[in-house]
């Protein structure tokens, strides 16, 4: 493989869609197209994560005709297709046949295997029934509105709340059937109605063949009356009566956090979790992908969040059997960690090597004025890890507490079964357990896989949270950790691995909406760092590390994707790499923010004020994006974007409880700076440094990418600069045309390379000049197996300048290539020599042609120069 290049598909850009522009990426230089999501999904959805079939292509993508098409195309073109596969969840919805069988069912429904519902929760009134959590108001309200309505399709009645529809029990077809039975008496219809009336009558709840068997005659019948009559005449007192009959509980949407009894994706309440653990729902899930593997062109598939499967190992096993051959896990890996060595994957999503590249470039000497501008900024900012634990809490306090509750009690169960632990209350083991999972310093464990290693995890957390609780009493967390653990008796064994299995389904999660989704938006002292799968208070990695990381995959992980863009990222490539300006120059940082201030408060005069964290993100975000940004669309992107922060940190206002004063008050804050006349001045040196800044980092990116151990992950539009935020930023259109006009006007420098039109690209900072690496360097790692496959080395660079550089070979058998890459370029002209030494295989060898400019760089005394180097930048392999 020679790199992906990752298309969001939806109604907006379908397969044929995708299809038109197989022509550029084929002359771009990528092997292979990472599409997302192709299954059936809900209507209109504009990411395919909420698959409601597994195994029917997504018709408005061109179902599979569109598919085939693109395939034989890609195939035409040289290019192979990796897929993305959802085994975690499926969107509910009218669409998702199994989903509304069980509604309609309950617990008898073949299907009810599938989906991971807690049939018997806690509250009484939810035994045996799925609350449903989508009302935008408490039931009572949507109820006595009318909102909630009886409708009939293809022989069977459903709710419907606007576009949510709800399969009802056929034991309940009766009272609807007879409310409408007055309407029929003078029809020759009415003793059949009446006849169809007392067979539902004799349904009992449950009894789905005989219900089934009775479809054909209501379907007849209804299709000689107007089955839209049906149930308009119930009054709301018989309307409640029929939903009460019901195998769930229409609810408001805020109580999903609270009392929600199936697992869901996250906190997303349309996505309901699969049991993928059964063999029955496995291989019924996975017959269309088990086909699609066996197509020529097809080489392999990403799957999306491993951590939320029941048992991982075993998943994935039965994917290899599957056929699978090249397997990618979207797996986001804790500082240390590494995959299960038994897990028969080519590697991860790339994640980790998103936050190595960005680790390695920012410039750590920066750190310490960084810290002190961000504590005068933001004097309430708590330490990091602090932020993190806080915010872990406050999750499993509210939009993830259902889950906690059911993990408390069946842990409450465990320790009433042995006299030596049952003193432990139900209070105390919630709050050890919560302590526990806050402290978790990775999404999960794997038991009864990598049980050292778990041990080891489980341990650390169970210290960390008593530590911070002291006054609790010890042989809680001491319990807690044994029943994690395992370390039961044999007649405990199944229910605690059980147990063990669900609470490894539940650290994930609440690190992804804890860290990530809260804690990334409290703590801003550098937002660059703030990406998913990093830490934010991390700053920086040695030259050291970093090979090291790169050495680790070249043996191990060869295939690991390598991403530094994707459709979750928290801010785009190039945005980050401007970012790290900050970290160059924090003293120019500290003046900017004085004028930025000034500014500031004018812009809140007379109104509520954002938060000093807000703010803060803010004057980050716009020093990113001021240069060469579209004026008439910025303010919208930064609204949009500080709204979804500010929901995210969940302090001002939130996605749960929107604040409306706060929002509309952090709107006009965002509108009146960007409208005051003195920003330009106020931010043109921060910005105009940054913007160079970034775009040296961002070649900096774009050669260790190319050419470090790996798969290059291209995410779609990121050959041009990405200066995009959190989705939906990151998702908007991408202009294919215009990039492919670049890349023909760059054909002449891609056939001639030389120094002199580089350096004029690199000078004016012009996107063509990533545009031109990233195809030159796809056509390095094609004619050089070394650059592929090759075996990785670090190299030494002596000198002053020597930490102003990166240098490694790639070598293979009879051939190697030396890579240099520069970085901290506000410095670098200043740095003094350094001198890269040449591996052992190349010690002999004098002159060298430089593959990114054509020249010819000589050697002496088995070291090259860095300063002689054409362009800060060089991919030198041996010149006859």
């Amino acid at each position: 493989m020679i790199a992906t290049y990752r298309l969001q598909l939806h109604p907006g850009f379908t397969f044929a869609d995708a299809e038109r522009v197989l022509p550029y990426l084929q002359r771009l230089g990528v092997s292979h197209l990472y599409l997302s999501p192709i299954n059936e999904a809900r209507k209109g959805s504009t990411h395919g994560y909420d698959v409601i079939d597994h195994n029917v292509i997504r018709e408005d993508l061109g179902g599979r005709a569109g598919f085939d098409r693109l395939l034989a195309a890609a195939r035409a073109a040289g290019m192979g297709l990796v897929i993305d596969f959802v085994p975690n969840h499926a969107g509910v919805g009218p669409r998702n046949v199994y989903w509304q069988d069980v509604l309609a069912y309950g617990a008898a429904s073949p299907y009810a295997c599938y989906f991971d519902i807690d049939w018997k929760p806690l509250k009484p009134e939810l035994q045996n029934k799925i609350l449903l959590p989508f009302l935008g108001s408490t039931y009572g309200e949507a109820l006595d509105r009318g909102e909630i309505t009886i409708q009939y399709q293809d022989g069977r009645f459903f709710a419907e709340y606007f576009d949510a529809r709800f399969a009802l029990a056929p034991a309940s077809y009766a009272a609807i059937i007879e409310s409408a039975l007055p309407r029929f008496e003078r029809s020759d219809d009415y003793w059949i109605l009446k006849d169809v009336l007392e067979a539902y009558r004799r349904i009992e709840p449950g009894d789905r063949e005989r219900a089934e068997t009775l479809r054909p005659r209501l379907l007849n019948l209804t299709g000689r009356l107007d089955a839209a009559g049906f149930g308009a005449h119930l009054s709301t007192a018989s309307l409640h009566a029929i939903l009460e009959q019901q195998h769930w509980r229409l609810a408001y949407w805020k109580t999903a956090g609270y009392e929600i009894n199936y697992r869901r994706f996250f906190d997303i309440n349309g996505l309901v979790g699969l049991h993928m653990e059964d063999d029955r729902v496995f291989w019924d899930s996975h017959r269309l992908l088990a086909e699609l593997l066996t197509l020529d062109g097809v080489t392999g598939v990403r799957i999306d969040h491993v951590d939320g499967l029941f048992d991982p190992h075993r998943y994935l096993g039965m994917l290899r059997q599957l056929g699978a051959a090249s397997v990618w896990v979207e797996k986001i890996l804790a500082s240390g960690e590494v995959l299960p060595a038994e897990w028969p994957v080519e590697g991860t999503s790339g994640y980790e090597y998103l936050n190595d590249v960005l680790h390695v470039l920012v410039c750590p000497d920066g750190e310490h004025l960084l810290d002190r501008v961000y504590k005068r900024l933001v004097p309430e900012a708590e330490p990091y890890d602090d932020v993190v634990y806080e915010s872990k809490k406050m999750v499993m306090a509210t939009t993830l507490s259902s889950e906690l509750f059911r993990l408390t009690y069946e842990l409450d169960r465990i320790s009433e079964a042995d006299y030596r632990t049952r003193d432990f209350t139900l209070e105390a083991l919630r709050a050890a357990l919560e302590a526990v999972v806050a402290c978790f310093d990775r999404y999960r464990t794997y038991l009864p896989h990598n049980a050292d290693e778990a041990r080891e995890v489980v341990q650390m957390a169970v210290r960390k949270a008593q530590q911070r609780n002291p006054a609790t009493e010890p042989s809680v967390y001491e319990f807690v950790a044994r029943i994690i653990l395992g370390d039961v008796r044999e007649d405990l064994r199944k229910q605690q691995q059980s147990w063990a299995g669900r609470f490894q389904q539940y650290t994930a999660p609440v690190a992804a909406k804890g860290v990530e989704d809260t804690a990334f938006y409290r703590y801003y002292r550098l937002a660059a760092m703030n990406e998913v799968g990093g830490e934010a208070d991390a700053f920086g990695q040695t030259v050291q590390s970093f090979h090291s990381h790169n050495r680790f995959r070249a043996y191990r992980y060869p295939r690991n994707l390598l991403a530094t863009a994707t459709h979750d990222h928290k801010r785009g490539e190039d945005t980050r790499m401007r970012m790290l300006a900050l970290a160059e120059a924090p003293d120019l940082w500290e003046r900017t923010l004085g004028g930025l201030g000034e500014i500031a408060e004018e812009a809140m005069r007379d109104f509520h004020q954002p938060t000093r964290a807000d703010r803060y993100v803010f004057f980050q975000a716009l020093t990113a994006l001021w240069q060469g940004a579209d004026q008439a669309t910025l303010a919208d992107r930064l609204v949009e974007y500080m709204l979804k922060a500010s929901r995210e940190s969940k302090i001002a206002t939130s996605w749960l409880n929107q604040d409306e004063h706060y929002e509309e008050a952090l709107e006009h804050f965002v509108r009146a700076f960007l409208a005051d006349e003195r920003l330009p001045e106020a931010i043109a040196d921060m910005a105009s440094l940054a913007g160079s800044v970034g775009f040296h980092n961002t070649i900096s990116q774009v050669v260790l990418k190319f050419t470090s151990p790996g798969v290059p992950d291209i995410y779609q539009g990121c050959e041009l600069l990405d200066l995009s935020l959190v989705d939906p930023d990151n998702r908007r259109p991408v202009d294919f045309e215009r990039r492919a006009a670049a890349l023909e006007e760059a054909s002449g420098l891609l056939e001639t390379p030389g120094a002199e039109p580089l350096q004029a690209l690199l000078d004016a900072c012009n996107p063509q000049a990533k545009l031109y690496l990233t195809a030159r360097l796809l056509a390095l790692k094609r004619a050089h197996a070394c650059l592929r496959e090759g075996a990785y080395r670090p190299l030494s660079v002596s000198g002053p300048g020597a930490a102003h550089w990166i240098a490694f070979s790639r070598e293979s058998e009879g051939e190697a290539a030396v890579v240099v890459v520069s970085r901290f370029p506000t410095s670098l002209p200043h740095s003094g020599e350094a001198g890269v030494e040449l591996p052992e295989a190349l010690a002999g060898q004098e002159r060298f042609a430089d593959a990114l400019t054509g020249a010819v760089v000589e050697a002496a005394g088995g070291a090259v120069d860095a300063r002689a180097l054409p362009v800060p930048w060089a991919v030198l392999l041996p010149a006859g």
